[in-house]
């Protein structure tokens, strides 16, 4: 089967896709052809760093893991970016293409282009900031999100879940959240607690925490043939760090999420698709 976002879904996503404040990437050698004053400007490893800017809508939506070649952010208010010169927009724009953060779309995942503001495209590319992103069209921000749930993200391809499938884990079998960061590890520990707290499977689970809870949910590293119902599945690389976990709910089918975005849904899938998907990386299998 395949799934698609719900119009609840789309409804939430746009109003959290777009954090409040804009932030702009910028190196050494631009920062001197940009006019600063009304805004904070901050060095780059400080702003990683900083407790405000670490909070998930800001990570997801800017991609901060594909950032690259960056020394300084400018933090604004939203309507900043257009009290400035057409010039300084340009450049400042040709500046996030090219260090790849988030909010960075092709011209292609919108139809009706004329609806886009002509200063927000660049190079084949549509900016987005939040002013911008408020006076757009919801059809044209449901066809953008669209397209980049099935561009980028998820396919939508997943199993039908099985009749037997717990009653905790059905309401979000084969559904995408409305809330950034919830993780694999996350979807895990909700599977194994029976679904208490149910506010768990929203988390964004880290390793040390993941295992601990395994542990007391009496679970340990099975080295066996074989699968069996209640199992979990861990795949970590060469360095001992656990990159993905899914619940096994028998017959071959499991509970899984890859990602922390609002984009990467819960899903029921096989086992061979996900050892496909794993395959650079070692399984290990955890019993109960």
């Amino acid at each position: 089967m395949k799934i698609r976002p719900t119009k609840e879904n789309l409804q939430k996503w746009m109003e959290i896709y777009v954090p409040e404040k804009d932030l702009f990437f910028l190196s050494k050698d631009k920062l001197n052809e940009v006019n600063v004053s009304d805004v904070l400007l901050m060095p780059a490893d400080e702003f990683f760093k900083h407790s405000t800017f670490k909070q998930i809508n800001y990570v997801n939506s800017y991609l901060y893991w594909n950032i690259k070649n960056v020394h300084y952010v400018i933090i604004a208010e939203k309507n900043w970016i257009e009290s400035i010169s057409a010039e300084e927009q340009k450049l400042i724009f040709n500046s996030q293409i090219q260090c790849g953060r988030g909010l960075v779309i092709p011209v292609t995942f919108v139809d009706e282009l004329e609806k886009i503001p002509s200063n927000y495209i660049v190079n084949q590319n549509i900016i987005i900031q939040r002013a911008m992103w408020e006076l757009l069209d919801d059809v044209v921000k449901e066809q953008l999100l669209n397209r980049m749930v099935y561009e980028w993200w998820d396919n939508g391809d997943c199993e039908v879940p099985p009749n037997k499938l717990s009653s905790f884990l059905k309401p979000f079998a084969n559904t995408f959240s409305n809330r950034q960061g919830a993780n694999c590890l996350a979807a895990v520990l909700f599977a194994v607690s029976n679904g208490k707290p149910k506010w768990l499977i929203y988390e964004w689970i880290y390793q040390k925490t993941f295992i601990e809870t395994l542990n007391r949910y009496n679970y340990d590293v099975f080295s066996g043939e074989g699968i069996q119902d209640d199992d979990v599945v861990v795949w970590q690389d060469k360095n001992g760090i656990i990159q993905h976990a899914a619940y096994h709910i028998g017959d071959g089918l499991y509970f899984n999420k890859d990602g922390q975005t609002i984009f990467n849904p819960w899903k029921i899938l096989k086992e061979e698709q996900l050892y496909k998907d794993w395959e650079y990386l070692t399984p290990i299998k955890y019993r109960r």
